[in-house]
């Protein structure tokens, strides 16, 4: 196992750890915000970002998006559903979905909601390209799931440490409490 910074993880690589020092920074594609890179390819991205009291989302069309609030405080996000239906009068319902810490929601990347927090806070989002490749998050377990032709990232939601496991490598054990084990596989 090596360390090393995040870039492109490539399948086959070896394992790796990465922490919030050694994470790139990025904006938000609509600029109200960032986020640190855990780990990426073309087709997936999980990164830890910084939510601000009040933002919207970033459109990301043709992604499946998956949030996880990881600090003490729910995210409230509000907007036209991405299938919207009108009322007849050409109103269109908007949804609003309260988000609890360590809790995950899923929603299309084309659906940009409004997000407020009663103060600021950090969440997970894990990002695949829709059709290419598939995610499955458990948190706060120390069952690692057999998903050895999968990319695993077991991410420290306390320090927010990630190990990153290639396909076929072993998935060493975890602590049960407060860990993300992020799966995706193509």
């Amino acid at each position: 196992m090596t360390n090393r910074t995040t870039g492109e993880t490539g399948y086959g690589t070896t394992s790796f750890r990465t922490t919030a020092s050694d994470r790139r920074v990025v904006p938000w594609l609509n600029g109200q915000g960032t986020t640190q890179v855990v780990a990426e390819t073309g087709d997936w991205r999980v990164s830890i970002a910084d939510e601000p009291l009040e933002s919207t989302f970033s459109v990301i069309a043709g992604y499946d998006r998956l949030i996880i609030p990881i600090g003490s405080v729910a995210l409230e996000l509000t907007g036209p559903p991405f299938s919207a239906t009108e009322d007849g009068r050409g109103a269109v319902t908007p949804v609003c979905h309260i988000v609890e810490p360590l809790h995950t929601f899923a929603f299309p990347g084309e659906w940009a909601p409004a997000s407020r927090a009663s103060s600021s806070t950090r969440a997970l989002n894990v990002m695949t390209r829709r059709g290419v490749a598939d995610m499955a998050v458990e948190i706060g377990t120390s069952e690692i799931p057999d998903r050895s032709g999968s990319v695993r990232i077991c991410l420290d939601l306390a320090t927010e440490d990630a190990l990153i496991v290639p396909p076929g490598e072993l998935m060493p054990s975890v602590e049960p409490g407060r860990c993300a084990i992020i799966s995706i596989s193509p």
